[in-house]
């Protein structure tokens, strides 16, 4: 199946990601499948748009079909509309936000002035609830074994909440976030808890949930050599359709899952551009998700492993642009027997094995990586028989010599020394190549994994003269934001493209809205993005709108927006 996607009303159709089939037959997690489907996405799409989506479908022994769908992208969450606000002083007592909550109705604001203030519960839907200033207010959970932040409760769903800009700390669940949907999460300090967030009461009911720009910081100790699991963790969330993104975690068992009951319930996930670290366990983790599921252009060091996929139920698993360094154990959790990786375009640096899973994972897709290692840069045991293993165009290096003796590469429980051999005698990896410590800026490969590794130790940006350049294979779809010049790199940095990791609260709008906004378009199209207007903020019925002449991208307006009036200087 090819996906092909264009913004309705425009000529050309762009190739969305490489697709994945999943059979009834396969065996994931000790048993069969029993799921017939085929999935895929295209992805970095605007918000709130409207696109044409034609997937064409071919059968290998003849006959097909083309189906024509017509989908709109969700929202940026705002508050955009007519809002009654409750200001909350310091001066109505450490209960003043639970009064204010109490007394709200749906589409309320609660705006909260600087103070400290006691744990709140949230059960009503459609309430926004606003630090006036950044982290001026301060929810104390005074080492609550409870949630500092409750939204829902354990018999109904809850939607549409926002909770923006405070400090939440002391306390064992963050937000303790109950059969949620719909719940926006952002720009607050979470410190000095086990969870950071988390639906706790798992029903699989939640979805469309949107963490973005916190910072997370638990209570667990790193680094822990006893093998033992701490049950902490940073992000926690179920369901399908939510989005964790710019976050900046550390100090939890696990950073970011969605591992536990139920399975099979998890889809469409976006994890992306997260500063993860110091984690005991997995830094990211999406056990148990069945398809569609997007973890990208994250920096993950310092932990066991850098992504369990234990298991995943058909695929596609989508891994790319990530960055792992000084794993305990492999980059890649592979266990449980899971179906559909789709592992592109990420660097590793390992003090031990690069990578390395027991047997039975299947239909995979591994390109464009480089893997640095101390040990085996893959070590694979028995093949899944008939199933697909696409590996190629991947950089390796290990500071192990490439002899017999010591090789570089274990492939089907059969050693091979280098690339060279690997390719001749296992048949993948015919355009693999292999790297060396001087393709990078400024590495070394980490010496012990329960010893840090600091963002100032090492540079992993490619030299100039790097033999990863140019070397990789085009990628539809997954390219589109970082290669420019038709010649993929290898590894999660294209030459000259700087990522962004984890939280920045330097770039935070204020909660005031300007009356006067004027339209730059500096990083879409979208009308609910913040960050395409001057000073940072999203129009409402209270604000006149400056859409000046000359600019490389104009607002895709859909649906009734509320303004004040379109001010002069608007084409």
């Amino acid at each position: 199946m090819t996906i092909l996607y264009r913004i309705k009303g425009f000529n050309n159709y762009k190739n969305g990601a490489e697709t994945m089939r999943a059979f009834p037959e396969m065996n994931v997690d000790g048993a069969a499948l029993n799921m017939n489907f085929h999935a895929g996405s295209a992805m970095f799409l605007n918000p709130n748009t409207t696109y044409e989506i034609q997937l064409v479908i071919s059968d290998p022994d003849g006959g097909g079909q083309t189906v024509d769908l017509e989908i709109k992208t969700k929202t940026f969450p705002d508050t955009n509309g007519s809002l009654d606000t409750i200001e909350v002083n310091s001066s109505d007592g450490a209960n003043g936000i639970q009064n204010a909550i109490n007394a709200a109705i749906p589409g309320d604001l609660i705006l909260v002035n600087d103070g400290i203030y006691n744990p709140f519960t949230v059960e009503t839907d459609g309430l926004f609830i606003i630090s006036k200033n950044l982290h001026g207010a301060i929810i104390e959970g005074n080492d609550t074994d409870r949630g500092v932040v409750t939204v829902g409760n354990f018999n109904d769903s809850t939607r549409y909440v926002f909770i923006d800009g405070f400090v939440i700390r002391n306390g064992r669940w963050g937000i303790d976030a109950q059969n949620t949907q719909f719940l926006t999460i952002q720009n607050c300090d979470i410190s000095d808890v086990d969870y950071g967030i988390l639906n706790r009461r798992a029903n699989g009911w939640e979805h469309d949930q949107y963490i973005t720009n916190n910072h997370f910081q638990g209570r667990t100790t790193w680094p822990q050599s006893n093998g033992n699991i701490p049950g902490e963790r940073g992000v926690d969330i179920r369901g399908n359709n939510n989005v964790v993104s710019f976050n900046t975690i550390s100090n939890f068992g696990d950073g970011v899952t969605t591992d536990g009951p139920p399975y099979k319930q998890s889809y469409s996930l976006d994890i992306h551009h997260n500063n993860i670290f110091r984690i005991v366990d997995d830094l990211i983790e999406v056990d148990g998700m069945i398809s569609n599921s997007r973890v990208y252009s994250n920096r993950a060091w310092n932990g066991r492993a850098g992504i369990s996929l234990a298991p995943v139920f058909g695929g596609p698993a989508y891994v790319f642009r990530n960055e792992f360094v000084n794993m305990e154990n492999s980059t890649y959790k592979m266990n449980r027997k899971p179906a559909g990786l789709y592992i592109v375009h990420n660097t590793t640096i390992q003090s031990g094995d690069g990578m390395s899973s027991p047997s039975g994972w299947q239909n995979t897709v591994v390109k464009n990586n480089l893997v640095y290692a101390g040990n085996y840069c893959f070590q694979e045991y028995e093949l899944v028989s008939g199933s697909t293993h696409n590996w190629d165009y991947n950089g390796y290096y290990s500071s192990r010599s490439g002899s017999s003796g010591s090789p570089w590469f274990k492939w089907n429980d059969v050693r091979y020394a280098m690339v060279t051999d690997l390719s001749a005698g296992a048949n993948i990896e015919v355009n693999g190549v292999k790297v060396g410590l001087s393709d990078m800026v400024n590495i070394s490969l980490p010496v012990n994994p329960f010893q840090e590794v600091m963002e100032a130790d090492i540079d992993i940006n490619l030299a100039a003269s790097s033999n990863a350049l140019d070397t990789g294979t085009i990628l539809d779809n997954i390219n589109l934001l970082y290669v420019t010049d038709s010649k993929p790199d290898l590894g999660a940095r294209e030459l000259g493209f700087m990522p962004m990791f984890g939280h920045d609260f330097n770039k935070v709008c204020g909660n005031s809205s300007s009356e006067i906004l004027t339209w730059t378009g500096e990083v879409s199209q979208a009308w609910s993005d913040r960050r395409n207007w001057s000073p940072c903020g999203i129009p409402n019925k209270k604000t006149e709108v400056i859409i000046p002449d000359g600019l490389a991208r104009y607002p895709l307006i859909e649906g009734a927006r509320s303004i004040k009036k379109l001010g002069s200087g608007s084409f």
